[in-house]
């Protein structure tokens, strides 16, 4: 090698790139060396969910005075549910959704709703699934057991209504 190899300057852009390629260099040798995070899907909390409760309502029979007047339903509480949770509630096909804000016990009340046919979009009538789901993080964690309720589209008659309504057909018969 004579002098004049060892004096030569490298140019300034050249320079620049080599700096470049020294600082991703330990950032890439970092991430190599770095450990997986594996993102774990929440649990099933299933098990610890509650049916629906009506509490002033005789689910086998609710009559259409009682859907249109208003009915109180309650979401019992369970120990897995977390600040952030999400309930969908469903009546039928009906939906309502609400977060949860803080922690609750396992015989709490997590939410009270007051249905009433007057504002569904879809009112039912029979046999109707009344059940919720918990969502974690936009994921399905647990749903309740549901609760079937049966509503009726005309109030049950009492004997002396039948009675009544008998008497009315025989006096006007249908011509």
């Amino acid at each position: 090698m004579s002098e004049d190899d060892s004096k030569t300057t490298i140019p300034e852009e050249q320079q620049k790139e080599n700096a470049a390629d020294s600082v991703k260099e330990p950032a890439a040798a970092y991430a190599e060396n770095t450990p997986l995070i594996a993102v774990i899907p929440p649990s099933d909390i299933s098990d610890t969910l509650k049916p629906p409760q009506l509490p002033h309502v005789n689910p086998d029979a609710i009559t259409q005075e009682q859907v249109f007047a208003g009915i109180v339903i309650h979401i019992p509480g369970s120990v897995k549910l977390c600040e952030g949770d999400v309930i969908f509630f469903y009546w039928g096909r009906n939906i309502s959704s609400t977060q949860v804000y803080h922690r609750v016990g396992a015989n709490s009340i997590v939410r009270a709703l007051c249905l009433s046919y007057h504002f569904m979009a879809e009112p039912q009538y029979g046999l109707v699934d009344l059940y919720y789901e918990i969502h974690r993080e936009n994921q399905l964690i647990g749903t309740s057991p549901a609760l079937k309720v049966t509503v009726n589209y005309s109030p049950p008659l009492t004997p002396k209504q039948r009675q009544r309504k008998r008497w009315i057909s025989r006096r006007f018969p249908d011509n």
